[in-house]
């Protein structure tokens, strides 16, 4: 710790003409308060206070052209100020090691007035045997005694690292404040010329307790952020369940009830790949009841015709459920919404790219309550995408024709 001058104060600097009254005949009564916030061991932020306190029954006016002159080796200043505010004008060096200001007030009776000046201090403290060593000089310099000065501490907190005052001056009292651990020095007077010592050492030591935790819980997180990462979440989070038909024993035939489910669901995307759709009154309203509010639907499904090869020729034969339930869908759905596929087998139903349903059950009387069907629900974006991607494909293969009317009529040999 380097030894410093804290405050010089030059009162003759500028000889005046005329009666200016100086605080050592003022009846003005001063005080220091010195106070070093530790961030390391051996780096402080200290913050000096200068106390001038008007103890008379008058108010008493201070008024005079000299200068008080700050001085800190090794340190940076970083703020000067008043409080009340309006009484200094100060200046500082070009290395901001120093500031020198003038003052002049009027106190009013038993009015206090404080001159703050705050410090970065990065060598505070020397390493030495094990420990830190503190040590601080505060000197009189002034032509009046200091009614007060008082110097404390207060050591890092610090998750890492357990901080511990082995050797503290007599009369030191130890300290805790928003629980970090210090010392405080203080003397009621400090005459003319004369310095004032206070010195401690503290030792530094690892909290091996944090470290255990910390790591343990470092491990921990990467654990978890590896399951994740790795697939282990979609065991956890994925929601996903079995569905089947079974003709004649009641309450076991949910894949009805999974798909109207789904599909009410929807918000914003339906997708459904059936290649019988028969079941066309309970079908079409949970359709219409999505596009009439806004929800993109696409249908693939199977035309309302059979292709067989009768001879060398190809001969159309109709299916009138197909038939009857693609009339239905073309006035009741928007133009766009079914495609025709002869070769499609699937059956899936996809929700807003996020939920799916695959089974052996076409949308139709049978599938539903009369087969021995069975399928899987998924919620999982992931195999949403992959199923989106496989409807896509078939949507927009050669293979796949829009339902229209005109399509219909050509089919069945109608102009």
């Amino acid at each position: 710790m380097r030894r410093f001058i804290p405050l010089i104060l030059a009162l003759a600097l500028f000889p005046v003409a005329f009666a200016a009254q100086t605080v050592q005949d003022s009846g003005i009564i001063m005080s220091i308060e010195v106070e070093y916030d530790f961030k390391s061991p051996e780096h402080s932020i200290v913050t000096f206070t200068y106390k001038f306190t008007n103890p008379e029954k008058e108010a008493i006016p201070l008024d005079y052209a000299s200068s008080f002159t700050f001085f800190r080796e090794g340190s940076e200043i970083l703020e000067v100020y008043d409080i009340p505010k309006g009484s200094i004008q100060y200046k500082l060096s070009e290395d901001k090691r120093g500031v020198t200001f003038f003052f002049a007030r009027t106190f009013a009776p038993g009015e206090e007035y404080e001159i703050k000046i705050k410090v970065n201090s990065p060598e505070t403290t020397e390493k030495g045997d094990g420990v830190w060593k503190f040590k601080d000089i505060e000197g009189n310099f002034f032509d009046w005694p200091i009614n007060g000065i008082r110097v404390s501490f207060l050591l890092p907190e610090s998750l890492f690292r357990s901080y511990k005052i082995v050797r503290l001056d007599p009369g030191a009292e130890l300290i805790y404040e928003d629980q970090r651990k210090g010392a405080v020095w203080e003397r009621r007077i400090l005459y003319p010329g004369e310095s004032y010592l206070t010195t401690a050492d503290f030792a530094v030591t690892w909290n091996t307790h944090a470290i255990i935790l910390t790591l343990i819980f470092a491990a921990l997180l990467g654990a978890v952020a590896y399951f994740f990462y790795s697939g282990g979440r979609r065991k956890i989070v994925i929601r996903r369940g079995f569905i089947k038909t079974l003709p004649n024993h009641a309450g076991e035939s949910d894949i009805i009830s999974k798909v109207e489910e789904f599909i009410k669901s929807a918000k914003s995307e339906v997708a459904i790949t059936s290649p019988w759709i028969f079941y066309v009154d309970w079908f079409t309203s949970n359709i219409k009841q999505l596009t009439d509010r806004g929800v993109k639907v696409r249908i693939i499904t199977w035309p309302w015709y059979e292709r067989r090869k009768v001879g060398g020729r190809w001969e159309y034969i109709e299916n009138r459920r197909q038939s009857f339930a693609l009339e239905r869908f073309l006035d009741m759905f928007p133009p766009g919404t079914v495609k025709l596929n002869e070769n499609l087998h699937s059956k899936l139903v996809i929700v807003d790219r996020k939920k799916v349903i695959a089974s052996s059950a076409n949308l139709t009387q049978t599938g539903f309550w009369e087969n021995y069907e069975a399928g899987i629900w998924i919620e999982d974006e992931e195999v949403a995408k992959a199923a989106m991607e496989y409807f896509e494909k078939v949507w927009n293969s050669k293979d796949s024709v829009t339902l229209t009317r005109e399509f219909m009529r050509e089919k069945e040999g109608r102009s």
